[in-house]
């Protein structure tokens, strides 16, 4: 009996390390698991998310400052905030699709495929832990830059013809000093036609060109005519005739 007493003090004074750990159940280690698997699933997504939407204000910058340079304006002096220059992209998509479907519609359907599978393969990539799944994003980020400068080209050599889905418009000058033929003003300055396009009006000044008399007989070729400035100390009133259809 005095063996049993000893045996069992033996036993209670054994240090912890030396115990027997005890076994964890199948079903604790599989909820684990999906636990894991799902933050890392949620962290590849707000990964790419985070970057999608930093290439969105770089791709808004791109478009714009290649669609106004077309024009002959400096996208440096103009004032473009970050929100517009985030969404503008949607914006632009939203237009083209709108306005020119049959041209564009392949090309963007195509895009957005594929954008989409990359953007799988990302999160893919990236639960499993492979180092090549900062590849993907490079790629994602070249094609939307590349997107984005083809259409905005192609935007500006349509908006600068005579089929441009920039509105008309007319102004009425100062009734002090109106603007006149002799110091070059157009038609839509001094006798408030329609027949200029509106381009910009940015930082207190309308930026527009002359629509070319050759679009009127059905001549499709560019209009190709710089473009002018006119400040608001100068215009009383401003008369726009927006393009309807789409």
């Amino acid at each position: 009996m005095l063996g049993g007493l000893v045996q069992s003090n033996n036993e209670m004074t054994q240090p912890a390390e030396q115990r027997e750990a005890p076994s964890i159940a199948p079903e604790e280690t599989s909820r684990t698991s999906a636990a894991s698997g799902m933050f890392d699933l949620m962290k590849a997504v707000a990964e790419v998310a985070t970057v999608v939407t930093g290439l969105s204000f770089i791709c808004g910058w791109l478009y714009w400052s290649t669609y106004y340079s077309a024009f002959g304006l400096n996208p440096l002096e103009l004032d473009f905030s970050a929100a517009v220059l985030s969404v503008s992209p949607i914006q632009v998509l939203v237009r083209d699709w709108q306005s020119e479907r049959d041209a564009v519609s392949v090309a963007l359907i195509s895009a957005f495929v594929v954008g989409l599978l990359l953007t799988g393969l990302f999160i893919h990539f990236r639960v499993k832990g492979y180092r090549r799944a900062g590849t993907i994003l490079l790629v994602i980020a070249l094609g939307m830059c590349s997107l984005a400068f083809k259409l905005a080209r192609d935007d500006a050599a349509l908006d600068l013809g005579c089929t441009s889905r920039l509105p008309d418009v007319a102004f009425v000058t100062s009734a002090e000093d109106p603007l006149t033929e002799a110091v070059g003003a157009a038609d839509c300055v001094v006798y408030s036609q329609l027949s200029c396009k509106l381009v910009l009006h940015a930082n207190g000044v309308y930026h527009y060109f002359v629509t070319p008399e050759m679009c009127g007989t059905g001549d499709a070729t560019g209009a190709g005519f710089p473009t002018a400035e006119l400040p608001d100390s100068q215009v009383r009133m401003v008369r726009v005739q927006r393009r309807t259809g789409w």
